[in-house]
């Protein structure tokens, strides 16, 4: 079975531009998935990984913090999607062994602001299913 994972495409905000390759990835079932996030004009020491399958919202992953371990939000792995976050302004996520359970938009996000061991990001609890933004309405998910 071949599967398809959508990516984000170049994005900015506030000035900085975040950009994510692979912007479209085709896999086999157990094969594994690099993305790789860039930030240009920004010392990124806090990385937030997202994720968004077609009927639900935007869901946070993972933050990492460089140069500290990688702080996984529940339902999400080191061993399914492990993080680097080398230096200020990159990091990876790897999809591994994906399944069509894994075909989805998958977003990285940036900031200058470093968390402290005890904070985390706050998300609000999904309340049913929602539809995409205007600017991703033209993404579609595909699985072949």
């Amino acid at each position: 079975m071949l599967m398809f994972l959508l990516l984000l495409a170049p994005g900015s905000g506030f000035g900085a531009l975040v950009s994510q390759h692979p912007s479209r990835a085709l896999r086999k079932s157990g094969a594994s998935v690099k993305i790789e996030c860039r930030v240009v004009d920004l010392q990124a020491s806090t990385m937030f990984w997202y994720h968004q399958s077609p009927k639900l919202g935007l869901i946070l992953m993972a933050t990492s913090n460089q140069g500290s371990d990688v702080t996984y939000e529940q339902g999400f792995t080191k061993d399914k999607f492990p993080i680097s976050h080398p230096n200020l302004t990159f990091s990876d996520l790897m999809v591994t062994s994906v399944r069509p359970a894994d075909s989805s938009l998958y977003f990285c996000g940036a900031s200058d602001t470093a968390l402290g061991r005890d904070q985390r990001p706050r998300q609000e609890p999904v309340q049913g299913p929602l539809s995409p933004p205007p600017s991703l309405g033209t993404l579609r998910e595909e699985v072949w």
